[in-house]
């Protein structure tokens, strides 16, 4: 049985961005993770140790977005990695960053990546 634990909509107010002034102003991110893990059909949730602690999974992807960089893929890239290590039987992690309004040519809107690993 395949079992997604998911993390939705946590927003960041980061320096994350190629301009100068995105280093200095931060922005506001929205953060999306899916976990997936394979377990067995007759596994029991009855305690907290039988599921993904998604309280430690918040820790590293707020820890990986206090780290300043240019570009949002490397920060999905770098809370994958985080996460795989500490995570090692996961099945599949899915990251998905939202920049809000980012700089440049844009009229409005926002800029998205979402990293699989």
């Amino acid at each position: 049985m395949k079992v997604q634990t998911c993390l939705e909509n946590l927003e960041f107010f980061a320096y994350h961005g190629m301009y100068d002034f995105e280093k200095v102003n931060g922005g506001k991110f929205m953060v999306d993770i899916i976990l997936t893990e394979n377990v067995a059909n007759n596994k029991s949730y009855e305690v907290i140790s039988d599921v993904l602690d998604y309280e430690k999974v918040f820790a590293i992807v707020s820890s990986e977005m206090e780290i300043p960089r240019d570009f949002i893929e490397t920060v999905a890239q770098s809370i994958i990695t985080k996460l795989k290590t500490d995570y090692n039987h996961l099945e599949n992690i899915t990251v998905k960053i939202t920049k809000y309004n980012p700089a440049g040519k844009f009229d409005g809107g926002n800029a998205s990546v979402s990293l699989s690993l």
